[in-house]
C-alpha cells in the first residue's frame, strides 16, 4: 500500500485525500490550523462555473493604481509587501494580452465546466448532496459605464460556452425583492451554484475522511528529507518526520516556501480576502449576488448571510485589517436597503493567487514523487473535487479526463 501525505487540510487537499483513500492508499493530512477555518471559510462560498477570464484583465489593471491610493477600494496593498510582490506583478502584467487571457480562460473552462459534476459526485459519496444549492447567481451594476467594465468578460465566457443572461435592474429586483430596485442592469449567471456553509463542507470531508481510516495530524510542515529527487519524509513542526511513497502539496499559501525547498520556484502570493457572517439580516435572499463595483459578494448560508470580497495582498504574517471587512457591511446597504448588520463574526482568509490564475496542478521534473494541487485563487471550492480527480488519477496512472500541461509548476520556470 502507498503512504501518501497531503500537505494541506482545505478543501483541495481534503479533498485529495478522499479521493486517495478511494483508490486505497494510506493517506495522512497535515494541516496545522482548525478545519474548515481556512480560505474558504471567509469566501461566497461558489461553485463558480464559468469564472474564467484572469484577473489581469486590462479593465482592472487600469483600476488598480487608483484603487491602492483609496481605502475603501477593492484592492488594497500594504507598503511592507510591495518589494517581494514585484516579481509577481510583472508576470501578471504580461498576462493582460488579449492572446494570453484567451489562453487562460479557456484552460480556467476546461477545468471549472467538471467542476459541479465533480462536487456533486463528491457530496453523494459523502452523504451530504443536500449542501449544494444549484441557483444562478446575480451580479448588478448602477449603469451602463459601470456594466461595461464587465462587457468584454461577458462576451469571451459565453464565446467560451459560460451561460450569461443579461437583464434589468428591475427584473433583478423582481427575483430578489430584497435588492434595492434602482439597480440600472444586472446579468444572471446560470452555470454557477453555491454551497449552505463552506465550514461546514470542510468538516464534513474530513469526518468522511477519518471514518474511514484516514489520519490528520496537527501540525505544519516546515521541509522534507530528500534522496536525490526523490522525498522520503515529511518534516513537521513538533519535531516528526513522516515518511512518504508520494506527497501531495496543497498547503494553499504556505506551498511556495514548501516548493522553494523542493527547488520548484513557483510564483504565488497570498491574498486576504475578508467576509462577515451577519447571523440576523432581517432580509430574505435566496441567490448570491455579487456587486462588482464595490468588490463583494453576499450568499445565504443557512444560519447567516455572508458579505465577502476584496483583496488585498499583505505578508503572511501581517495581522488582519478588520476595516477592510466591516467596509464591506457598509457598501453592502447600497445591495440590500433593509440589511441588518449588527450581529456579526467577521473572518479572513488568505488565497493562494497565481500570476496567470491558473491553479498548479500536477507534478515537477525536479521531484518525482511530488504532485502540486495549489494555488486555486479564488476557486479553491470550485475546483476542489475536479483537482482530486485528477490527482488520484494521475497517481493511479489512469487516463487524465483533461490536460493538465497548462497547469504545471514547472511553467514559472518559463
Amino acid at each position: 500500500m502507498t503512504q501518501v501525505v497531503v500537505i494541506g487540510g482545505g478543501v483541495v487537499g481534503i479533498s485529495c485525500a478522499l479521493s486517495l483513500q478511494a483508490d486505497g492508499q494510506e493517506v495522512t493530512v497535515v494541516e496545522p490550523g482548525p478545519v474548515g477555518e481556512g480560505a474558504s471559510w471567509a469566501s461566497c462560498g461558489c461553485i463558480a462555473v464559468g469564472e474564467i477570464v484572469p484577473l489581469s484583465q486590462p479593465g482592472m489593471l487600469m483600476k488598480v493604481p487608483g484603487w491602492l491610493l483609496h481605502p475603501k477600494a477593492p484592492l488594497s496593498l500594504r507598503p511592507t509587501s510591495l518589494p517581494g510582490l514585484l516579481p509577481w506583478f510583472a508576470r501578471f502584467t504580461a498576462n493582460a494580452r488579449p492572446s494570453k487571457m484567451r489562453a487562460i480562460a479557456a484552460d480556467l473552462a476546461r477545468l471549472t465546466f467538471a467542476a459541479t459534476g465533480d462536487f456533486k459526485a463528491q457530496l453523494v459519496d459523502i452523504g451530504a448532496p443536500e449542501l449544494l444549492v444549484e441557483r444562478p447567481v446575480l451580479k448588478l451594476f448602477d449603469d451602463e459605464r459601470d456594466r461595461a467594465t464587465m462587457g468584454a468578460a461577458f462576451d469571451l465566457a459565453r464565446d467560451l460556452g459560460c451561460t450569461i443572461d443579461e437583464i434589468t435592474g428591475q427584473e433583478a429586483h423582481e427575483i430578489a425583492p430584497a435588492i434595492a430596485p434602482d439597480f440600472k442592469y444586472a446579468a444572471i449567471l446560470r452555470d454557477w451554484s453555491f454551497v449552505t456553509d463552506p465550514k461546514r463542507l470542510v468538516e464534513a470531508l474530513h469526518q468522511t475522511f477519518t471514518k474511514r481510516g484516514g489520519t490528520v495530524v496537527q501540525a505544519a510542515a516546515t521541509g522534507f528529507d530528500r534522496e536525490t529527487r526523490r522525498v522520503r519524509a515529511v518534516r513537521l513542526s513538533d519535531g516528526r518526520s513522516l515518511p512518504a511513497d508520494e506527497v501531495i502539496l496543497a498547503a494553499g499559501t504556505h506551498s511556495r516556501a514548501l516548493a522553494k525547498a523542493l527547488d520548484v520556484p513557483i510564483q504565488l502570493e497570498g491574498v486576504a480576502g475578508y467576509s462577515t457572517a451577519l447571523s440576523d439580516p432581517g432580509v430574505d435572499l435566496t441567490h448570491t449576488v455579487f456587486y462588482p463595483k464595490g468588490g463583494f459578494g453576499m450568499t445565504p448560508y443557512e444560519d447567516s448571510l455572508a458579505v465577502a470580497g476584496t483583496i488585498e495582498f499583505a505578508g503572511l504574517n501581517a495581522p488582519p485589517n478588520w476595516n477592510r471587512a466591516d467596509i464591506l457591511v457598509k457598501k453592502a446597504l447600497r445591495v440590500l436597503p433593509n440589511l441588518q448588520t449588527t450581529k456579526r463574526e467577521r473572518r479572513m482568509g488568505r488565497r493562494p493567487f497565481t500570476p496567470d490564475t491558473r491553479p498548479i496542478i500536477g507534478r515537477s521534473k525536479h521531484v518525482q514523487n511530488v504532485t502540486f494541487a495549489t494555488g486555486h485563487g479564488q476557486l479553491g471550492l470550485t475546483l476542489g473535487a475536479t483537482t482530486a480527480r485528477l490527482v488520484a488519477d494521475d497517481l493511479a496512472r489512469r487516463p487524465l479526463h483533461l490536460d493538465v500541461q497548462p497547469f504545471s509548476p514547472d511553467r514559472f520556470s518559463n
